[in-house]
């Protein structure tokens, strides 16, 4: 007696019927390019997996073998903390920005009363 999912985890064994030798089996090209398929996206999400690990640093520095789980975690940290630091300079560049404007009309205040010092002398002195 045989179990279905024998069935299903045996990839070798034919689709359909096998006709006559050199036949194209539409059904047995197609699982084979659905399995290609999956592989190629199982490698990539792989790859994406190890290219995250390689930029995500580890709370000592150091790289380390994680599970997946582990490594999006720390993404998610990282990315976290990341805009948490962005939102603090946002608010001290504002905060700069003002007081830069603040100094700029203070700049040209003392202009002004320097021209009009400048222009009340040459007129005493007439």
């Amino acid at each position: 007696m045989s179990d279905i999912s024998d069935i299903e985890e045996d990839q070798t064994a034919p689709i359909a019927p096998p006709g006559l030798p050199g036949q194209f089996d539409p059904k047995r090209h197609a699982r084979e390019q659905h399995n290609a398929l999956e592989r190629r996206r199982r490698d990539n999400i792989k790859d994406m997996y190890t290219s995250l690990r390689e930029v995500v640093p580890d709370t000592n520095g150091e790289r380390v073998q994680a599970s997946r789980a582990v490594i999006l975690k720390r993404a998610i940290e990282t990315i976290e903390k990341g805009q948490s630091d962005s939102a603090a300079l946002s608010i001290e560049l504002a905060a700069q920005e003002a007081k830069n404007q603040h100094l700029k009309e203070e700049i040209a205040r003392l202009k002004a009363k320097k021209e009009a010092a400048k222009l009340a002398a040459t007129v005493t002195k007439k």
